[in-house]
């Protein structure tokens, strides 16, 4: 392995640890304003999110007056739809389930998100990648059986309705997330980063507006806010802003596989920020299972990106998405 090679998989494990960082930073301040400060506001959370990206497109038409996007509108809207809903329906479902099944999702989107690579970029996966991916999936079940074995209650509750339905959510949820994951990935890797940045702002804040709107409005006018409060929504906010910013810059240089993998160790960092904020105990199988999946994303980032060839094999200004229909 040279030395380039070498530097790109350090930069790649950084990126995706740093995004990993950004959203336990976003559910740290979730659970302060949910336990702390009774604020329950999950879709208008996220419009400041979409509000902020569309800066990226208020910079490109500000840097380049001619600027006009090859992509159809209509595609970019479809992105964001599935972006606006996948948020939505994680969220629901922790009402209905348990963290445990809640983790499902971020474990059954990397086959999902596999099957549409290998279909529609061509992806072309190597024994390393499945050997880091069944690293990365050894691990969560580490960290799955360590909320089983922590709380027996919650066991019990799986045979429930209410459960399944949020079992149901998650897998929903989780396929949502891999045909978005493997859109933004074709995207920012044949066009512009801060064009598909910025519409994905435009079309989302649009989206979840409507949406905070016509589910959060009463919710929101009954809100009592204080400077803890808003702090931390910023918090939220900012956090998802950024988190959203360096996963394009991920995707762009590795793949949308090891940047699902690479989420996986937010459930650890979620637990230890639980263990200090939240008086939360901690269990040794939390840390074999981080040892397994920062093993498999180190295992995955030796082999070359496998969408790498079939996405620079597409014309630059070939802005139609094959996950989406052809613009007649």
């Amino acid at each position: 392995m040279g030395i380039t090679d070498c530097l790109r998989n350090h930069r790649i494990l950084f990126l995706g640890q740093s995004i990993s960082l950004f959203i336990t930073a976003t559910s740290i301040c979730t659970q302060e304003l949910t336990l702390n400060y009774g604020v329950e506001l999950a879709t208008t959370q996220n419009v400041g999110n979409y509000f902020l990206l569309i800066g990226y497109l208020a910079h490109l038409w500000w840097t380049t007056p001619d600027f006009r996007s090859e992509t159809p509108w209509w595609q970019y809207a479809l992105i964001a739809l599935a972006d606006v809903e996948g948020n939505f329906l994680t969220v629901l479902a922790y009402k209905y389930t348990t963290i445990t099944s809640v983790m499902l999702l971020d474990c059954f989107t990397l086959p999902v998100v596999m099957f549409l690579s290998i279909n529609f970029l061509d992806a072309k996966y190597t024994r390393v990648h499945f050997t880091g991916v069944a690293l990365c999936l050894s691990g969560i079940t580490f960290l799955m059986i360590s909320d089983i074995v922590r709380a027996q209650d919650q066991v019990d509750a799986s045979t429930d309705w209410h459960a399944l339905f949020g079992d149901l959510l998650c897998l929903f949820g989780s396929t949502i997330y891999a045909i978005s994951n493997v859109a933004q990935e074709h995207c920012v890797k044949t066009k512009s980063r801060r064009e598909f940045l910025g519409m994905l702002g435009l079309f989302g804040f649009a989206l979840s507006a409507v949406q905070a709107y016509a589910y959060e409005r009463h919710t929101f006018e009954a809100i009592e806010w204080s400077a803890g409060s808003v702090v931390f929504f910023s918090g939220y906010v900012l956090g998802l802003f950024l988190m959203y910013s360096v996963t394009s810059v991920m995707l762009r240089e590795g793949d949308a596989a090891i940047f699902n993998m690479s989420l996986l160790t937010s459930d650890f960092f979620g637990v230890v920020a639980g263990v200090y904020l939240f008086q939360q105990s901690l269990s040794w199988l939390y840390c074999v299972g981080f040892v397994f999946i920062i093993s498999g994303l180190v295992v995955y980032s030796r082999a070359p990106p496998p969408t790498a060839r079939g996405i620079e094999g597409h014309k630059a200004d070939d802005a139609t998405i094959r996950l989406l229909p052809e613009a007649k």
